[in-house]
């Protein structure tokens, strides 16, 4: 059926059609659905039930009932998912979810029931996303929530258990609460590319491994993966980021603060996600009581320069890695540093040229002095060159003579060669009196 402007499916309005194997709802502008709608004959086998483009005022409780091999609602709005909406699944394959709009959702939502894969893929699932929306499901393959967009993601909201295969993956949550997903896997988890605003203490912390198949004295090298890759957090704290050590060897990669970068608040961020052992003993006394505390393993999650980033300018900044931000603003190891020392330098150098110029003259000024001084001390301030007669008539050259220098100028009347002899007398107290 399709391209109808309003269509009603009556109570057990299926049931009649034996051997039915599939129903198909396309472009239909009105579709009202009531308790039973899809309920099949006990002889159809493997049916399929594919509902796209249609708008869906509200999805009523137990509205399959019957052996249906896969549910596919793509690009339907559903303005109000009731408790139990989906639930009397049986041999059910595959149920997706790929792009439809939830205006509201109610608790119990989907409710105890066997899939093989269990994908919502892309749309939105209101404003929140109430405790056991998702309460009871054992998938057997995989599990996947990819693209989708949800507002307070409320404790235990996803209550899924025993798939292969979990993947959350570029998802944005404005708020994932405390054990938000209760999920208990038989193999890896993949949570990548995803944008969370604001996550509390130990949102992951429920995803663990399935006991059932995995005894609490399996070894670490049995444990499974668990990627946490290219996401983004706003606000988060201590304890926001812990896992199940003892049951996934958690790899952390490009995560990414949403929050200006702070040379200050860099180390406190890496110690919220590698640093929470008070937190995680306390979360672990209550999931694991049957294991002795001193038995869980601490292994240190494996560290890169890629592995923490935040914003480089500001709210709407480039992501740029701790270790770069430091280097260049927390650190003096950087350009700055560099810049630094060499502006002391030129002034060092410039103090020591300073120095060593004011040294050299003043050498210089002692070595050029006389060690004699003139006897008496009145020397005359010039000496003419007339003779070599001592007067003051050059005085008015305007050329000083330092008076501590004496100038011994010969007589014109005297040899040439005349020498002068020093001799040296002490001088003893006189002893007569005058």
């Amino acid at each position: 059926m399709s391209n109808c402007s309003s269509v009603m499916l009556a109570n057990s309005s299926l049931i009649s059609m034996t051997g039915l194997r599939s129903v198909d709802l396309v472009n239909v502008a009105n579709l009202t659905l009531v308790r039973q709608s899809f309920e099949l004959s006990p002889f159809s086998m493997r049916t399929r039930i594919y509902v796209r483009n249609s708008s869906i005022d509200v999805m009523p409780s137990f509205v399959f009932r019957g052996d249906v091999e896969a549910i596919t609602f793509e690009n339907v709005r559903i303005g109000q998912l009731s408790a139990f909406s989906f639930a009397n699944l049986i041999h059910t394959e595959n149920l997706r979810l790929e792009n439809c709009r939830v205006e509201t959702t109610e608790a119990q939502a989907f409710k105890k029931f066997e899939v093989g894969y269990l994908h919502v893929i892309g749309g939105t699932f209101g404003d929140q996303m109430p405790s056991r929306t998702m309460n009871d499901i054992e998938v057997y393959h995989k599990f996947m929530l990819d693209g989708v967009k949800m507002g307070v993601v409320r404790s235990n909201a996803f209550i899924v258990k025993s798939p292969r295969t979990v993947a959350i993956q570029n998802c944005i949550i404005d708020n994932l609460e405390s054990e938000a997903f209760d999920v208990t896997a038989q193999g890896a988890v993949i949570i990548k590319n995803n944008t969370f605003g604001s996550i509390s203490v130990g949102a992951f912390l429920g995803i663990r491994a399935d006991r059932e198949t995995r005894s609490p004295s399996s070894s670490a090298s049995l444990t499974h993966d668990l990627i946490f890759k290219n996401n983004s957090v706003s606000n988060f704290e201590e304890g926001s980021l812990m896992f199940d050590r003892t049951s996934f060897r958690p790899e952390l990669d490009n995560l990414i603060i949403s929050l200006p970068c702070d040379c200050q608040m860099l180390p406190v961020w890496k110690n919220y996600v590698l640093n929470y052992t008070n937190v995680y003993s306390r979360f672990y006394a209550r999931e694991n009581l049957f294991v002795p505390p001193q038995s869980q393993p601490q292994e240190p999650i494996n560290e890169t320069p890629e592995t923490f980033l935040c914003l480089d300018g500001g709210i709407d900044g480039t992501p740029i890695s701790f270790v770069d931000y430091e280097g260049r603003h927390c650190s003096l190891g950087g350009s700055t540093l560099v810049f630094i020392l060499i502006i002391v330098g030129a002034i060092l150098a410039l103090i020591i040229c300073v120095c060593l110029i004011v040294w050299c003259c003043r050498r210089r000024r002692q070595n050029n002095r006389k060690k004699w001084i003139s006897v008496p001390t009145n020397a005359p301030d010039v000496v003419s060159k007339k003779n070599g007669v001592i007067g003051r008539e050059a005085a008015t050259s305007g050329t000083p003579v330092d008076s501590r220098i004496t100038m011994v100028v010969p007589d014109g009347r005297l040899y040439r060669e005349t020498e002068f002899h020093v001799i040296v007398e002490k001088a003893e107290p006189l002893t007569t009196e005058l």
